[in-house]
């Protein structure tokens, strides 16, 4: 049972005080009398023992100075009071100022450098409040450790947040909270097991693009199948979610509502047998028991990757991958891809041309509303893990969350390489789409598709001379191609005659690729400026 103590506790309390204060000011009188320490006192002392008057208006000044002293002492247990009641209510705004008054007028005092840090949080004041709340932590005020974890957790330092959060479940009388914070405390933990265990990708490229239109920065090629939206592969705008059609247009993976009470996007299939579409199927094997989107069947035929905000999920949409097995034809249970294909945002699309050697992958992370950034990969042929205690937690972190399309590459020859493979890739995919001479996107407002869409004639100049040259690359790719074939097949004798003209090609084929990158950046600067006055 709770004791409440009465309200004029505090009132005596300080009347004791001030007791205790009188007897010392006694006391003293007396030590100074036998010292003989009178001074400048003496007129007072003379006064106060033989002079009634003087007397009495003594006692009125002590009295006055006691009353002021317990005035003052109960003004401040009352507002401390208020403070803290608006404070239980949730009136932050109103009672920061007042804890503010009184951590000014005792800075030491724990509860009040809590109780106003928290204020601060709760009404996004940017006050410093991280030394207040370790200096209440410090004293063991349990929900100082609470919102330290959230603040380390917010600037993504998830060790130091797990370990506030972890003391803060011990500390914690709530039950809701305990419960609540032990959720928060393993979410916390799988963010920083998944920092640790980041992937090492090469990025190459990256667009950004109105979420609408992101299937746009997908130029895998033909070989590799057809990825759309539900709606315009069927042609229906009602139609929700995305899809994809294999290399040899005989098998769709597709998502769809499904459900009466609460409908939820499943991932379903079908096959073509003949010229006949079979029955649709939904993919078996694995329930996310949230919303399944994004599909990407491998040209393996067995490999699955899509994309759900269900089981395993570490925020909105994360990146799965899941294998057929071929003798029921079920799909195993998926796997998370982990980090950096996967962040606190949505993460969705995956997509690889396997003979390219180049993935695909979407993500809003670091955007805007509306706004979606498609990046361009190598896949790496096995899985290569960030080394932690080598390159240190904050660039492991920077690593996983893609702060730095630069930082992740690390092989100079990787990148020309697989630049070369996207230039190739984004030549043939601009030349099979219909009615259309060609594909080039300015920005996110801009794609054209003929000559006469340029608004400036020095763009579109700069542009004949990118097709010129991409048409040039590309048949010296295949040039060098063959050369490599032929040095393959030679004789010792005659390779030595092949090894400087294919070492010379493929010096030439790198600084295409180059040149071709400034190219098409120029084209668009210059027509940026006719459309804009100034680049966006």
């Amino acid at each position: 049972m709770k004791i409440v103590l009465p309200r004029f506790a505090a009132l005596l309390f300080f009347c004791a005080v001030a007791a205790f204060l009188l007897l010392f000011l006694s006391l003293l009188l007396i030590y100074l009398k036998k010292r003989g320490l009178w001074g400048n006192y003496y007129i007072l002392f003379v006064h106060l023992e033989n002079d009634n008057s003087y007397r009495i208006a003594a006692m009125r000044r002590f009295a006055t100075i006691i009353m002021c002293l317990l005035l003052f002492a109960g003004a401040s247990a009352q507002n401390r009071n208020t403070a803290k009641k608006l404070f239980n209510e949730g009136k932050y705004a109103e009672a920061k100022p007042m804890f503010k008054k009184l951590l000014k007028g005792s800075p030491k005092n724990s509860e009040y450098n809590y109780w106003y840090a928290a204020c601060c949080i709760e009404t996004a004041d940017s006050v410093e409040v991280v030394e207040m709340l370790e200096f209440a932590a410090s004293r063991n005020i349990a929900n100082a450790f609470k919102y330290l974890g959230d603040i380390y957790f917010g600037e993504k330092e998830y060790p130091v947040a797990a370990d506030y959060y972890s003391d803060f479940i011990d500390k914690t009388k709530s039950d809701s909270l305990r419960a609540i914070y032990k959720q928060r405390l393993s979410y916390c933990e799988r963010l920083d097991r998944m920092v640790r265990n980041t992937e090492m990708v090469c990025i190459i490229d990256s667009i950004v693009l109105e979420k609408e239109n992101f299937l746009r920065a997908y130029s895998m090629g033909a070989d590799v199948g057809r990825l759309a939206s539900c709606a315009s592969y069927f042609d229906d705008p009602s139609l929700p979610g995305h899809l994809n059609e294999t290399e040899r247009g005989m098998d769709i993976f597709f998502s769809d509502e499904s459900g009466d009470t609460l409908p939820q996007l499943k991932l379903f299939h079908r096959s073509k047998v003949g010229d006949e579409w079979g029955k649709v199927m939904p993919v078996a094997g694995f329930d996310t028991g949230g919303n399944d989107d994004f599909p990407f069947l491998l040209s393996d035929g067995t490999t699955l990757y899509f994309a759900s905000d269900g089981e395993g999920a570490i925020g909105g949409y994360d990146i799965f991958v899941s294998r057929m097995n071929t003798e029921d034809g079920c799909f195993l249970r998926p796997d998370n891809l982990g980090m950096p294909f996967n962040s606190p945002a949505n993460d969705y699309m995956m997509a690889i041309n396997e003979v390219a050697n180049l993935g695909w992958f979407a993500s809003d992370r670091n955007q805007p509303q509306g706004k979606v950034c498609v990046y361009v990969f190598v896949p790496n042929d096995k899985r290569v893990k960030v080394d932690v205690d080598e390159v240190g937690y904050e660039r492991a972190l920077s690593l996983a969350e893609i702060e730095s399309i630069a930082d992740t590459q690390t092989d100079d020859e990787a990148v020309r390489k697989a630049r070369q493979q996207l230039a190739l890739l984004a030549y043939s995919f601009e030349s099979v789409r219909k009615n259309v001479d060609f594909l080039f996107i300015i920005d996110d407002f801009n794609e054209y598709k003929t000559l006469s869409d340029f608004r400036s004639s020095r763009a579109r100049e700069l542009f004949e001379e990118w097709q010129a040259q991409t048409k040039q690359h590309k048949a010296n790719v295949e040039r060098l191609e063959q050369y490599r074939l032929d040095y393959a097949s030679a004789t010792a004798a005659a390779r030595n005659g092949m090894r400087s003209r294919i070492l010379q090609l493929e010096t030439q084929v790198e600084d295409e690729v180059d040149a071709l990158l400034e190219l098409e950046y120029e084209v668009r600067r210059v027509e940026q400026q006719t459309l804009y006055g100034e680049i966006r």
